[in-house]
């Protein structure tokens, strides 16, 4: 008869692993514990079982609290609302590698690519764990997304992008993030040319850009960039720090891919994208314990 008796030991971390391992010895053979466990794309694998470390799950717990509390936020006497919002670990299907499909957490809206060659990757190269990587958009491949309903934005906002821009010849440059795809002259961009960094075009001559010294450089390799609009005023945040403001026109921002300016197919958002959110109007109290549950 074998003689099956469980106990936990510590191990030394992978880079991508939660936790500890779990371990149980079979015939007087330490041997992990595994399960089965399948995917959106109905695919099983098998993987171990590993115990969170409660440091992590205290951290997860407080982010969640946090987020969940402050949906729909309250600013004074008024209800700001989130419009849309895309994370890494929710609403994702893949195929091969490859992101044909993401879904909101609000109002039934999706970021899709039907054409195989424009699909951003599931991690990087396509290697990633769904749920646990970041979408990967290769400017090589020119790939972007597509809304399945074009968003309007009118009076104030506040937009969240938390990504890992990626540079093109070591150049910090062309990283598309919103697009309108039949205009090229209403988009959200960064470093679109020398001495630029971020530019906020709503038509030809009416938009919003900031200067540089040289081409951008994001100040962290992860970067969680704000974004809002108060009236005829912008904030631009990078970490939770401001590195931005001025005057920005007033008029409406419609948008509805993530990756590309309008009809232009080179150059595309080159990096990784963890998660992108919309409100509808101008977060003041809330907007730090916002920023500390996306990062």
């Amino acid at each position: 008869m074998r003689s099956i008796r469980a106990r936990l030991t510590e191990t030394k971390a992978k880079p991508k692993q939660q936790g500890y391992n779990i371990y149980c010895t079979v015939n007087g053979v330490l041997t992990p514990i595994v399960y089965t466990r399948t995917e959106i794309d109905g695919l099983s694998y098998i993987e171990n079982v590993n115990l969170t470390k409660s440091k992590r799950v205290r951290r997860q717990i407080a982010a969640k609290n946090t987020r969940s509390t402050l949906i729909p936020v309250t600013e004074g006497a008024s209800t700001i609302n989130a419009v849309v919002s895309f994370t890494y670990d929710y609403g994702l299907k893949e195929s091969s590698g490859n992101i044909i499909h993401w879904l909101s957490s609000f109002d039934r809206i999706n970021l899709e690519q039907s054409t195989s060659a424009n699909q951003p990757d599931l991690g990087l190269y396509g290697k990633g764990i769904l749920e646990h990587s970041p979408i990967y958009f290769k400017r090589d491949n020119s790939d972007f997304m597509s809304l399945n309903s074009a968003i309007t934005v009118s009076g104030d906002f506040t937009m969240f992008f938390y990504i890992e821009p990626i540079p093109v010849a070591s150049l910090h440059k062309q990283y598309r993030l919103l697009g309108k795809s039949d205009d090229n002259d209403m988009y959200i961009s960064i470093g679109e040319s020398i001495n630029e960094s971020y530019n906020i075009s709503f038509a030809s001559g009416s938009e919003y850009v900031t200067t540089a010294s040289g081409y951008w450089q994001p100040s962290s390799k992860k970067l969680l960039i704000t974004i809002q609009r108060q009236g005829s005023k912008v904030y631009i945040r990078e970490n939770g720090t401001q590195v931005a403001t001025g005057t920005i026109p007033t008029s409406n921002f419609v948008f509805d891919q993530f990756g590309k300016i309008g009809n232009v197919s080179i150059p595309t958002f080159n990096g990784s994208l963890y998660h992108f959110s919309l409100y509808d109007g101008y977060i003041s109290n809330e907007l730090q314990s916002i920023e500390n549950s996306i990062i």
